[in-house]
């Protein structure tokens, strides 16, 4: 398996389309900036709008968060713009791949797996409507398309 770059990720058009909308979104104030606050953030916004998520989850996804974002380079108290948040997140996931390759949990499955536990709130391993609904309201994303069969 070839080795993918950082330089590889910011070369691909979509993947640089794609994190681009999702540092727009993340930009919870709409400063043009994203920093750890911002996803810090989106935590407490979310811990208001579940109040029955218990705090050990809580916990858990607040120190995924701080792993994955340090992970990309990003640290607390500073502003990261389009660009630098763009090197840093192909950053990682150039390293992301090699710890795979390692055999490695990557710490974006382990940001991610703490989220869903958290969004789950029923517990049934599943994610329904309203439960995506809840962090999506919590991060100040625009109101889902529901599709229709």
């Amino acid at each position: 398996m070839a080795t993918v770059t950082a330089q590889d990720y910011l070369n691909n058009a979509d993947w640089v389309k794609r994190s681009s909308a999702v540092f727009h979104l993340l930009d919870i104030n709409k400063n043009g900036y994203v920093s750890v606050d911002d996803w810090l953030l989106w935590i407490e916004n979310f811990k208001k709008a579940a109040p029955t998520v218990s705090g050990s989850k809580l916990e858990k996804l607040h120190l995924a968060t701080l792993k994955y974002t340090a992970a990309a380079g990003l640290t607390v108290g500073v502003e990261f713009n389009l660009e630098q948040y763009l090197h840093g997140m192909a950053v990682m996931c150039a390293a992301e791949n090699e710890k795979v390759k390692r055999g490695e949990v990557p710490v974006f499955n382990q940001y991610t797996g703490a989220w869903y536990d958290c969004i789950d709130t029923d517990g049934d391993g599943l994610v329904s409507e309203e439960e995506f609904a809840v962090v999506m309201k919590s991060a100040n994303f625009p109101e889902p398309a529901i599709c229709q069969d």
